[in-house]
């Protein structure tokens, strides 16, 4: 596997195959990351391009490459909700005619197995909303420490996060805590 700063390099040279190449790699890292912020398809599809975007403008600051999956998850939770205030401003309207909620999903299923897809759209709703309770630290903490693939070294979270390295075990604790306890009364208000 090329390391990443081999890939950065040769992209800062203009080289698309190693650009490619690098997306490819590091997509995951910030659908991850968009995915857990937000349940809006439009949000994520636009902070996903977005977040490759900032990295097109930044790419020639990039000082350490390996850190790269870090920074991705970073700006693109950032870039969610950058997009989340601005949307929040603007009037929606919805188009009923389209299909959307259990339809939608329905719609989209192509394996003929709707329960299946259903219960894990379902899931993930779930554990959307039950991140979405948490304070803004816990979200901070948990999408670097847990979420980013791979998850971000404790040394490199707490400088992204200016906290204390000996604090990030305890609140990430706390956090998953809290986590667990909003997916429990997801459940009890479910049953």
């Amino acid at each position: 596997m090329v390391p990443l700063a081999d890939l950065v390099a040769a992209s800062l040279e203009g080289d698309t195959a190693a650009w490619q190449t690098l997306v490819v790699r590091l997509e995951r890292v910030v659908w991850k990351a968009v995915n857990m912020m937000t349940n809006d398809d439009g949000v994520r599809q636009d902070a996903f391009a977005a977040t490759w975007l900032r990295l097109v403008e930044r790419l020639d600051t990039i000082r350490e490459p390996e850190k790269l999956p870090g920074w991705l998850t970073t700006t693109a939770t950032n870039e969610v909700r950058g997009l989340l205030r601005h949307r929040s401003r603007q009037n929606v309207s919805v188009d009923w005619s389209a299909p959307s909620g259990v339809f939608g999903l329905i719609a989209a299923a192509g394996d003929g197995d709707h329960e299946r897809e259903l219960v894990r759209a379902e899931t993930r709703r779930t554990v959307r909303r039950a991140f979405e309770t948490l304070d803004e630290l816990c979200r901070q903490l948990l999408t670097l420490l847990v979420l980013s693939d791979p998850p971000m070294s404790y040394q490199d979270a707490a400088v992204a996060l200016g906290r204390p390295i000996g604090a990030l075990g305890p609140s990430r604790n706390r956090c998953l805590q809290k986590l667990r306890n909003a997916l429990a009364g997801a459940d009890d208000s479910v049953g």
